[in-house]
């Protein structure tokens, strides 16, 4: 299972969508279904894969992974989602933390390339249909801002002192669309992903 972290519009070719978990893998990465048609999408591909749907493709949106002490700092007044919801469950805990320790894969995804550990965790960008990963523990020793080119469009990431991202724009400073994802599952949706490094 991939560590995801990406939001796709609901609305597709006009229509509102609502979307749940199938229970599903492919690659090893979650696959969503949606309530209207019952048919599988993918996250990595971006799209429908089976189903009335199949080949329609989903709207990623820009969206932001940050710590809550980094977002309150910009963000004082932020409202909290409650954990009161009725259901007799603890929130707190995460039932996938021993998968995230450990090195092996539940499911096989075929061959992974050795660029890094398979579940290092990397921020990936994709512009024009070339992709890139930047790997989290590389950008963790960084702050400030990093430019970088990705199919022939600029782009920018901003890192706090503690070198979490806090922004991904473009060189206009318009948000770009991004997923965070274990690299065994980038590079399988992406084969032919670049990888950052400092020099480039």
């Amino acid at each position: 299972m991939t560590q995801t972290g990406v939001v796709y519009s609901r609305m597709i070719n006009g229509e509102e969508f609502t979307f749940g978990v199938s229970g599903r893998l492919y690659k090893s990465n979650v696959l969503i279904y949606d309530h209207q048609t019952e048919s599988l999408w993918s996250q990595l591909l971006e799209k429908s894969v089976s189903g009335q749907k199949a080949g329609t493709q989903l709207q990623k949106l820009p969206s932001l992974r940050i710590s809550w002490g980094s977002w309150l700092k910009r963000h004082p007044h932020t409202k909290v989602l409650s954990t009161d919801t009725g259901f007799n469950r603890n929130y707190s805990y995460d039932p996938y933390e021993g998968y995230y320790r450990v090195g092996s894969l539940m499911f096989p995804v075929g061959d992974i390339r050795k660029d890094m550990s398979r579940k290092s965790r990397v921020l990936g960008i994709e512009i024009n249909g070339q992709a890139r990963a930047y790997p989290l523990d590389r950008l963790a020793g960084a702050s400030g801002v990093i430019d970088d080119t990705i199919g022939g469009g600029k782009v920018q990431i901003e890192l706090d002192a503690q070198g979490q991202v806090l922004r991904v724009s473009d060189q206009n400073g318009r948000p770009l669309a991004h997923i965070y994802s274990y690299w065994f599952a980038w590079q399988a949706f992406h084969p032919d992903t670049t990888v950052y490094r400092s020099e480039n």
